[in-house]
């Protein structure tokens, strides 16, 4: 997937100043390295990538200690004071789930634009309020499903959306990776939300935007059976769609090893398939399943974030250019729907029941 700016545009080509807020394995291995490789400002040939103004760790700490790593001009102990700066035009809310509603709020209240890792919040309620408060402020609050971003994923929505495999009948998402020890922290606490949160949300996200459908009901069973959490280790969960009605399975684990990461669509005409979607070892890849021959097709473009920095850099040139288009970024909205999901998933594993989404 490629996006264009048009080479006139500063902002686009990185004139945007970013504030990140949190100092997370993320935004060192992934943000970070996307912000810098931004194609170079216009009319400065001998400079690239958006600006990074600062960030804010709950650990001055581990913020100083980040900043140095990073090689970034400087900690803030104060978030006010890194968000009242004028070069501060876009912030990056990377932090636990229990954080990531009051920084991506505070950011909103102080006039910023807003790429917030997933979950945004722990409850609808905020997730709803952040929706309305960047609505509000007239300001891009997006939630960063940087999948959707993946060349061979967003490949796959565009056949989709040119109905390359006909009528959509159903799909599966598989989502299985071993949780390294170093990560086995927050994210099997309740307030980290446990495989749910993490992944499964993800699975949310990409049915909702592939099948352009609404979820209506889901049926879900979870485990702890090896990580010894308060949360969930394991779940498998079939969400129904409500205008199509298609059944969609999903299976996400933190112990399940040795099984491809894929999503596939299938259709009346065929089916598609994109391995290795969540895999940080190699590239995704797009298969065409029709009867018994199976086509490899080929995907270029950037790695997902990259892609992500791109289109929320677009966005904002064409905010300041009287259109609301947003490309392949999810909205505030998908941000509350996302959530709303997920929460059902979670009371569906916990009472044995399926449960509809209203």
């Amino acid at each position: 997937m490629k996006i264009e700016a048009p080479s006139s545009n500063p902002e686009q080509s990185g004139a945007i100043g970013w504030a990140l807020l949190g100092a997370s394995r993320v935004a060192q291995k992934f943000l970070i390295p996307a912000l810098r490789t931004q194609p170079h400002p216009a009319g400065q040939p001998g400079r690239s990538g958006a600006p990074i103004i600062g960030v804010y760790s709950h650990s001055p700490r581990g913020g100083n200690a980040f900043a140095s790593y990073n090689r970034l001009v400087r900690a803030y102990e104060n978030l006010d004071e890194l968000l009242a700066r004028d070069d501060v035009n876009a912030v990056y809310v990377s932090s636990q789930p229990c954080h990531q509603y009051a920084l991506a709020l505070a950011a909103l209240e102080a006039g910023k634009h807003v790429l917030c890792e997933t979950p945004v919040a722990l409850a609808h309620s905020e997730a709803a309020a952040l929706e309305r408060t960047a609505r509000m402020q007239g300001l891009l609050f997006v939630p960063n499903y940087a999948y959707r971003g993946d060349a061979a994923l967003a490949r796959m929505a565009e056949l989709v959306r040119d109905y390359a495999i006909g009528e959509l009948l159903g799909g599966q998402i598989i989502n299985c990776a071993l949780l390294p020890p170093d990560l086995q922290t927050w994210r099997l606490r309740p307030d980290g939300g446990g495989v749910v949160l993490d992944r499964t949300i993800h699975d949310i996200d990409l049915v909702r935007w592939l099948f352009a459908d609404e979820v209506d009901r889901v049926a879900a069973l979870a485990s702890r059976r090896a990580l010894g959490g308060d949360v969930d280790d394991e779940v498998v969960v079939n969400l129904r769609l409500r205008r199509g009605g298609q059944l969609v399975h999903c299976h996400d684990s933190f112990v399940t090893p040795h099984r491809f990461s894929s999503v596939e669509i299938y259709g009346s005409r065929g089916s598609l398939r994109v391995h290795h979607w969540w895999s940080r070892r190699r590239p995704s890849e797009l298969l065409h399943v029709r009867n018994d021959e199976v086509e490899v097709i080929p995907v270029d473009g950037p790695d997902h974030y990259t892609a992500t920095v791109r289109a929320f850099h677009l966005a904002l040139y064409n905010r300041a250019n009287g259109s609301t288009r947003t490309g392949f970024l999810a909205t505030a909205n998908d941000g509350v729907r996302n959530l709303q999901t997920a929460l059902a998933v979670l009371e569906s594993a916990r009472n044995g029941v399926s449960v509809r989404v209203e």
